[in-house]
């Protein structure tokens, strides 16, 4: 059988979850969207049809059932967890879903900073399970971190690649560590160019500019935290800098902590680093007098704060690189995909000479 005409069970029907499960739909498969809430159910079915109206394929949603009970998946095929990042949330999914979901079903985890070697440790079959990261929003971003835990078996890694590929994405291979590749390689894009404002070298619309003009980012590193949400980026920093041992290097900012407790959380709350309000759009928080004052007094050339920022960031590929985590070339593309950087830090490193 086909594997697009299998039957893929997704757990968790909010953002992550509905955005997977369109992406199954459009890709042929049969879905069943689960959630323990039949308001958060309601809600994600909406959110699906939406997203395959704009992508001119609404015929598909009849391929989707939703469930209230985990027993709703045991005959799937597939299994993908998009719960609340969350450890003893997902280990108590997991423990069910195992005891369900017949072996050698793949069971897949979709967590962006939580060990899928722990959460797999909640089952009698950590062999059958693997991690599967998609990027928001799960139907149109292209790269597929697929996380092979200490029991994952290599058929159930090889399952994952199939599944991912199966739907369209460019997949990168990754060992079980802290951030995998994407939010590991990603800390000092943001903590440098937080670090530059704490010396003085500009506000965060300064070093942006500088960062998209002389090095062609999309996106500067505050632009991107508010975008992703301040709490978000800052709970996965939290993550990777406890679970690598508190390096110094990737230690989180007090400035965007003390965003974070003032509710400052980006687009979403309508303040973050910028202020995103109806009139004032694109201003800088005034919170920012008080937790960086004098962030303007020592200006950097753009050149300058690029070389900055890229030799932090290449120095952590190269320390992820050397810990095993992944391969030159799929730490490449999953910055260029995962970030849509304009390249990889590896092609940095060598256009830049660093």
């Amino acid at each position: 059988m086909s594997l697009l005409a299998r039957t893929i069970g997704v757990v968790g029907a909010g953002t992550m979850g509905s955005g997977i499960a369109q992406l199954c739909l459009q890709s042929g498969c049969e879905v069943r969207l689960y959630d323990v809430s039949e308001d958060v159910l309601q809600r994600g079915e909406a959110r699906i049809q939406r997203g395959l109206a704009r992508a001119e394929q609404p015929e598909v949603f009849s391929m989707m059932r939703k469930t209230a009970s985990l027993r709703g998946l045991e005959d799937c095929d597939a299994v993908i967890e998009a719960a609340v990042e969350d450890l003893a949330v997902k280990q108590d999914l997991f423990r069910q879903l195992d005891a369900i979901v017949p072996p050698p079903v793949l069971l897949a985890t979709n967590t962006s900073s939580l060990s899928v070697g722990r959460i797999a440790s909640a089952t009698e079959n950590p062999q059958r399970v693997a991690g599967i990261h998609f990027f928001n929003p799960a139907a149109v971003m292209r790269l597929v971190e697929v996380v092979r835990a200490e029991h994952t078996s290599e058929e159930t890694a090889g399952r994952a690649v199939e599944l991912a590929v199966a739907l369209g994405k460019t997949v990168v291979r990754c060992k079980d560590t802290p951030g995998f590749i994407a939010n590991r390689v990603a800390r000092p894009f943001y903590r440098e160019g937080l670090r530059l404002m704490e010396k003085g070298a500009g506000s965060p619309a300064v070093l942006d500019r500088a960062l998209r003009h002389a090095g062609g980012f999309k996106m500067g590193p505050f632009e991107l935290m508010d975008l992703i949400g301040l709490e978000v980026n800052l709970a996965i920093s939290r993550s990777v800098y406890e679970a690598l041992g508190r390096p110094e290097r990737l230690k989180p900012s007090p400035i965007q902590e003390g965003l974070v407790a003032r509710g400052d959380f980006g687009r979403k709350s309508g303040r973050g680093f910028y202020l995103h309000g109806e009139g004032d759009a694109g201003g800088l928080n005034p919170a920012l007098d008080e937790l960086a004052p004098g962030m303007n007094r020592a200006p950097l050339k753009p050149e300058d704060v690029l070389a900055g920022v890229l030799s932090a960031v290449v120095a952590e590929a190269r320390l992820a690189k050397g810990e095993g985590v992944a391969s030159e070339a799929d730490i490449d593309t999953a910055m260029e995909l995962g970030l849509n950087w304009p390249k990889g830090p590896f092609a940095w490193a060598k256009a830049a000479g660093l």
